[in-house]
């Protein structure tokens, strides 16, 4: 899903989910950006399972520069409670968001979707991934989903309608990365070109 990007020097708020990249990571990627509590948060899934519900585990979670407090970290321990998942979710974004968010300033990505084919059924997937980027839109931000599954994947086809676009990366023959585009609303697929 995209929005306009915004001001090049806008002050972004973001809100992460990861699921198999660890969080020491993403907060690594994301440095020298701002990383104070009150624009960041992030609902770590890499250890979730099936057995367990969501739950706040400060003592665990990983350090913040100059943080004061966990109110940016959140532990997710169950991928199939997703009702759960989509409230922890709100609350973060509610948090982090601007009173008037301008274009593209508040971001989203869910890194990546595809533990949850195993843990909930098709329709229950779609219900939340519709849930969340209404939620995105409705403050004009920005979302992208990270998966790895195929083109047609059976439950990834289903939710792709529900954004704007699905980028495709590969690897060309000589070893450079590239991208394809394919724009749902118009039913327009790019020619691949290289990965900046």
């Amino acid at each position: 899903m995209r929005a306009p990007a915004g001001g090049h020097d806008l002050e972004r708020r973001h809100l992460f989910l990861p699921t198999t990249t660890p969080v020491d990571e993403v907060l690594d990627r994301h440095r020298p950006r701002r990383t104070d509590p009150g624009a960041l948060g992030v609902l770590d899934a890499t250890g979730a399972n099936l057995a367990r519900s969501i739950t706040v585990d400060s003592s665990t979670g990983p350090e913040l520069d100059g943080a004061a407090g966990d109110e940016w970290y959140e532990s997710v321990d169950d991928l199939s409670d997703l009702e759960a998942l989509f409230e922890s979710f709100r609350t973060h974004l509610e948090r982090v968001e601007p009173a008037a968010p301008a274009p593209g300033e508040v971001r989203f990505c869910l890194d990546s979707i595809d533990p949850f084919f195993d843990a909930v059924d098709e329709e229950e997937l779609f219900r939340f991934v519709h849930l969340v980027t209404s939620a995105i839109r409705e403050r004009r931000g920005m979302g992208h989903f990270h998966a790895t599954a195929t083109i047609g994947n059976p439950v990834l086809s289903t939710i792709e309608p529900l954004f704007d676009a699905t980028i495709y990366v590969d690897v060309g023959p000589d070893g450079e990365p590239k991208q394809r585009w394919r724009l749902h609303e118009h039913d327009l697929l790019t020619d691949w070109f290289a990965l900046d």
